[in-house]
């Protein structure tokens, strides 16, 4: 008796998921669905043929000054700008000052990495010779998408990237 009773239930249960409407990405708000599809991962929004028109239209809306949209049900930051990919360990992002190398100015979105830590002096010989501190520095490569913006899940803080250029 009590088998009858938990397949009576399960049958239920599957009876109500069948009757009960269900609720459709097309219903969401534009805000809704653009977060559905930027926390799309496997795989992005651009192989989601669904999610394409909406990115789309997200990305002229920013691109002329929009913000971005909500959804109250999500939560998403700010938008931000990171033009690079981060620098190596222990490097730090900056850029050329007035001087060259001896102006470099820790900047987060700098086009260089500098060892702050190993450091030379470059000195010129004849009428004005001057020695000037120098440090080690490589560019830094450039994000193809460097806009993003930062969005709660579940699992924590995501960040999604983007590019505005075209649009």
């Amino acid at each position: 008796m009590r088998r009858v009773g938990v397949h009576l239930a399960t049958l239920a249960a599957g009876l109500v998921c069948l009757v009960a409407p269900q609720a459709r990405a097309q219903d969401a708000s534009f805000g809704c669905k653009v977060l559905l599809c930027a926390a799309a991962s496997a795989p992005s929004w651009s192989g989601i043929p669904y999610c394409v028109p909406v990115m789309h239209e997200l990305f002229r809306s920013l691109a002329h000054g929009g913000s971005w949209p909500t959804c109250p049900e999500g939560n998403a930051g700010g938008l931000g700008y990171e033009p690079y990919y981060p620098c190596p360990a222990g490097m730090t992002a900056v850029e050329s000052g007035r001087d060259g190398d001896a102006g470099l100015i820790a900047s987060p979105n700098g086009n260089l990495c500098a060892d702050m830590k190993t450091l030379s002096n470059v000195c010129t010989r004849g009428r004005d010779s001057s020695c000037q501190v120098t440090y080690s520095t490589i560019p830094r490569q450039p994000r193809s998408d460097p806009d993003y913006v930062d969005i709660s899940t579940a699992n924590g803080v995501q960040r999604f990237y983007f590019s505005l250029r075209g649009y």
